[in-house]
């Protein structure tokens, strides 16, 4: 048998989708290495990757090679191929058919012959004529018309060239799942991460910071991972996974992004590991810190810790948070903070790679009791999620807050054990306490991924 699309990549006809993006980028890899490229190599290799990274086009040609190592089993047993069936003589209807058929070119021929001259053209008004400096080159002008070549068909060029497929193809084989597990080995969590160098992971603190012990799922491998930094502050965690073997994607920067410029987020949604989504920069809003990036590009729960790639396929950002309220108003956090990570939270001790977040110790008096500890004014820094601005906690239990955007509102909290509760214009919710001291706090909303880094005024 000839060969076939998976003998180009080197997989098996059962390998998965994972295993033939792993192939391709290795096979794409070594022809790129080589010292003289070939380009009908090359060719071939995007064309097996094309064919069979699509579910559909895959099943339509595996269709196809059965059909052929059937023919060629049954040349091979001696058997006379099939000829093409002769044609039925042609019945009475059919040759009435054929009747009417040439009546209707006569009585066309007729009509053409007949039809009324068309309109002469009428010549434009003197002052419509180009003068001689204004005239087009005379031999351009000269030019037949039907010589002039046609525009390419906008379908074709549209056709000729896939970013997502050939963004996802690159860089699919470095987007892992995470999950978070209990004492017992249950999973209590699940977020996305991407390989960042060589048997390490960025992901989301907010993935992990429930879990006792964390695995990183690539295809079908399941590895365990310990925390190398974590830096509840930005958000982000570092994963140290070993023999994990993935390729290191190339790291952009939000400097690189204007709004409006497209781009793609790659991760595990609800769980659906690998599955892509496009988008574009719909902002780039500026915080204390640097710059978060709001885009298109739909995310559910388990995205956070994916990635937000560009054309070029540099990871620009790590998806993060989806607002509960918004509609398809999505955010991640810059790229450029991988680089400025080191292991901190609001207190002074830094955590074991694989602990719970800090839960506040029971105060020893009143003067260190929550209660205490949370009244007066502090700057709350909320990397994405639009609550930045001055909170201001009161002993009769009103709190009031001057948003950075100059947004206001006033309500009541209640502080109770790990939690600070809200009511605020007829609405409740509840922020969980991370850590708690006189000049720093740290609060989290939970799922949403929202938290509250907060500094004493």
């Amino acid at each position: 048998m000839k060969q076939t699309l998976y003998d180009i990549l080197g997989v098996s006809r059962e390998a998965s989708a994972e295993e033939i993006a792993a192939a391709y980028q290795a096979r794409l890899a070594e022809l790129e290495a080589a010292s003289s490229q070939d380009p009908t190599a090359l060719t071939l290799v995007r064309e097996a990757q094309q064919m069979l990274s699509n579910p559909t086009r895959r099943s339509a040609y595996d269709a196809s090679l059965a059909a052929r190592a059937a023919r060629e089993a049954a040349v091979a047993r001696g058997e006379p191929e099939e000829d093409e069936p002769e044609e039925a003589p042609a019945t009475d209807w059919r040759r009435w058919a054929l009747g009417l058929a040439a009546v209707a070119v006569i009585a066309a021929g007729v009509w053409w012959k007949t039809r009324p001259a068309p309109p002469k053209p009428v010549a434009p008004p003197p002052a419509a004529v180009a003068t001689p400096a204004e005239a087009e080159p005379a031999e351009s002008a000269a030019a037949p018309a039907a010589e002039a070549p046609a525009p390419a068909p906008a379908a074709a060029s549209a056709l000729a060239s896939n970013p997502a497929e050939d963004l996802f193809a690159k860089v699919s084989p470095s987007v892992v799942r995470v999950n978070a597990l209990d004492g017992s080995g249950r999973m209590v969590a699940f977020g996305s991460g991407v390989v960042i160098e060589r048997d390490e992971v960025i992901t989301n603190c907010h993935v992990v910071a429930r879990g006792v012990s964390i695995n990183v799922k690539l295809g079908s491998a399941v590895r365990s991972a310990d925390v190398q930094v974590s830096d509840e502050e930005l958000d982000l965690c570092r994963l140290r996974v070993s023999g994990l073997g993935a390729p290191a994607v190339a790291i952009g920067s939000v400097t690189q992004l204007r709004t409006g410029q497209r781009v793609y987020a790659i991760g595990a949604p609800q769980g659906l590991e690998l599955t892509i989504s496009e988008g574009i920069v719909s902002s780039l809003r500026e915080v204390q810190g640097g710059t978060v990036i709001q885009t298109t590009a739909p995310i559910s729960a388990g995205s956070s810790g994916g990635g937000l790639f560009d054309l070029s396929g540099r990871l620009v950002g790590i998806m993060t948070f989806q607002h509960r309220y918004g509609q398809n108003l999505n955010f991640a956090l810059p790229a450029d903070w991988i680089g400025e990570m080191q292991t901190r939270r609001a207190s002074s001790v830094a955590p074991a790679p694989t602990a719970r977040p800090a839960v506040v110790p029971a105060p020893r008096a009143p003067d260190d009791s929550p209660q205490r500890l949370i009244l007066g004014r502090w700057w709350c820094f909320g990397s994405i999620s639009g609550r930045n601005g001055e909170y201001h906690y009161r002993e009769d239990g009103t709190v009031t807050v001057a948003a950075s955007d100059g947004v206001s509102f006033a309500g009541h909290y209640v502080v109770a054990g790990r939690s600070v509760r809200y009511s605020v214009g007829g609405r409740s919710f509840a922020f969980t306490i991370e850590a708690l001291r006189p000049d720093k706090m740290v609060l989290n909303i939970g799922a949403q991924g929202q938290r509250l880094v907060c500094d004493r005024r």
